[in-house]
């Protein structure tokens, strides 16, 4: 299982510095109604996570196993496949922003969140994972656990570290206000303005990085 872990903690660090899921939740801290809110949200984002990792894993299994834990060289293949991908598109969404002559604006999802149930947080959480870049992590998360000979024990504790490390961010945040609402908004509002202003570099850049990064986890491990 240590095997496995070298690959899916890093993208879990790598889902957990999602910009849009981070920037949801400061919004709903920074709501009416913050505290219920942010923690349907948190149950949305990580219900979601988990259930994608785990259903691609279990696709994965599906694959006549290798002898060993390490991951066949089909899913490192996929890996960088993926990698590719999310560089292309994280470099062309940067020259079309360069390209762009007004100055960037909050996504249009974000006024959605100023007045929102935990209920209403909670589907948002989930329709969070749904994105190509959260797909991509978690088809590779999947990949790696599924397609090494682990045990059901040990699959199902790979998939719960995966979506722990995923979801901290997030969780830090919404604890942070829990036991500290007063001295930590004024650092939410700043961070969120922040956010707002540079998403689109933030995103363009993270989306790079993920990508490299499965390149290099899928070249390394086929040579």
């Amino acid at each position: 299982m240590d095997s496995v872990l070298w690959y899916v903690v890093p993208l879990g660090v790598a889902a957990a510095l999602s910009v849009f899921p981070i920037l949801a939740v400061v919004l709903l801290l920074l709501s009416p109604n913050p505290i219920p809110a942010s923690v349907g949200y948190l149950a949305g984002w990580s219900g979601g996570v988990l259930v994608l990792v785990t259903l691609f894993s279990l696709g994965a299994r599906l694959i006549p196993p290798s002898t060993t834990e390490r991951m066949p060289s089909w899913a490192h293949a996929v890996e960088i496949a993926i990698g590719v991908l999310l560089v292309v598109g994280g470099v062309w969404r940067t020259a079309a922003d360069r390209r762009r002559p007004e100055p960037a604006s909050a996504p249009s999802w974000t006024k959605a969140l100023d007045n929102v149930g935990p209920r209403r947080a909670f589907a948002f959480g989930l329709a969070m994972n749904v994105r190509p870049k959260n797909l991509a992590i978690a088809l590779a998360a999947g990949l790696a656990i599924g397609s090494a000979s682990l045990s059901i024990v040990g699959s199902s504790l790979t998939v719960l570290i995966f979506t722990a490390v995923a979801v901290s961010t997030v969780a830090a945040l919404v604890l942070a206000y829990v036991f500290g609402s007063h001295s930590i908004r004024p650092r939410l509002e700043r961070f969120s303005d922040w956010l707002v202003a540079n998403s689109s570099l933030v995103l363009s850049l993270s989306v790079v990085l993920i990508g490299a990064l499965l390149i290099i986890i899928g070249t390394v491990n086929l040579l």
